[in-house]
């Protein structure tokens, strides 16, 4: 079910781009609005990702369609596809849209970034970064702490999953959602927000970003999947079922790593500077981190989020055929957590 709507709505992006190459979109005044980490967005541009929210008068963010300007101005930080400085950011993708983000409070989205004969990008590949790297540094301005996880609510409560980039925080949580039936936090980004007492994870987008052979082994189709424009073989999974959208207290944080040719899945505890550096590695783009916030806000951050939390090293083969066996150690212990909160 899940991929026929992903086709359905493929098909309608291609429809609206089409129309506008045409000529035949107009600018609108309407407005949509969604919720998602804990905030209420006001848009010109449909979000069909984002849940539904009713319409008020004083949003917390607004995602404008205006020109903007190719460079930002009294940019403090320039590199590449980024600029910051200011309480302000701009995030160029080309061929795609450029996005300004402002204050915590505001997206200016400009969809004239030409690629060769397109003037023009796909809807769904504009959503994508307006969705993520746009979204995560609104999250940095507003001195927020956005994690980068995969996270569920299992029966021992919030785990998210972490690692560095290939270390397979998007496989584990898919498989853990498909076959425990655990329902999906995130799989991306989820914030922290410092102000609340204890430590809420606040849900971003309900989509899973997975490699081709975990969509395989898992069952899942490809068809009508929007492909991640920087790894080929790498699909965007929206859901919209069995998946959580309410801030939960996190309970646990695990770092995984790759297990040596012939050994066995292991889950150790750790604790100190150890789980401090992991809760920082966590942390979604840094570079934006330290911009808008200060270093000694983000280590202090780290420090309590570490002492709040249990923190893991979870190592394990990297055999999908063999995951079922490996995740047993993580079962074991989620399922203890449920027996000590009963």
């Amino acid at each position: 079910m899940v991929s026929r709507q992903v086709i359905q709505q493929s098909s309608t992006d291609m429809t609206q781009a089409q129309d506008e190459r045409r000529g035949n979109v107009s600018p609108s005044n309407k407005r949509y609005y969604y919720r998602t980490y804990g905030l209420t967005i006001s848009s010109q541009l449909e979000l069909p990702e984002l849940p539904q929210a009713e319409a008020i008068s004083q949003p917390d963010v607004v995602v404008l369609t205006p020109g903007v300007a190719e460079k930002l101005e009294g940019a403090t930080f320039r590199k590449g596809w980024l600029e910051m400085g200011d309480d302000r950011c701009q995030i160029t993708i080309e061929g795609v849209a450029r996005y300004r983000v402002e204050q915590g409070q505001r997206i200016l989205l400009d969809r004239r970034v030409p690629r060769g004969d397109d003037t023009v990008a796909d809807p769904g590949d504009i959503r994508l970064f307006l969705l993520g790297s746009a979204l995560g540094a609104l999250l940095h301005q507003r001195n927020w702490f956005p994690l980068h996880v995969s996270a569920l609510n299992t029966p021992g409560g919030v785990w998210a999953f972490t690692g560095h980039s290939g270390a397979g925080k998007s496989t584990i949580g898919a498989w853990l959602h498909y076959t425990q039936n655990w329902p999906l936090v995130t799989d991306d980004v989820a914030v922290i927000k410092p102000h609340e007492d204890a430590p809420y994870l606040h849900p971003g987008p309900p989509r899973i970003k997975l490699w081709k052979d975990a969509l395989a082994a898992l069952g899942i189709q490809t068809e009508g999947l929007v492909r991640d424009m920087t790894r080929e073989d790498k699909y965007h999974l929206m859901l919209n079922k069995d998946v959580q959208d309410q801030p939960s207290p996190l309970k646990a944080l695990v770092m995984l790593e790759r297990a040596e040719e012939g050994e066995a899945a292991s889950l150790e505890r750790v604790k100190g500077m150890v789980a401090f550096k992991s809760v920082m590695a966590t942390l979604y783009r840094p570079e934006m981190g330290t911009e808008f916030n200060t270093a000694e806000q983000l280590m202090r951050e780290s420090i309590k989020l570490a002492e709040k939390i249990n923190i893991y090293r979870f190592r394990r083969p990297w055999s999908l055929e063999e995951m079922n066996t490996s995740i047993k150690p993580l079962l074991e212990k989620i399922m203890q957590e449920q027996g000590a909160q009963e």
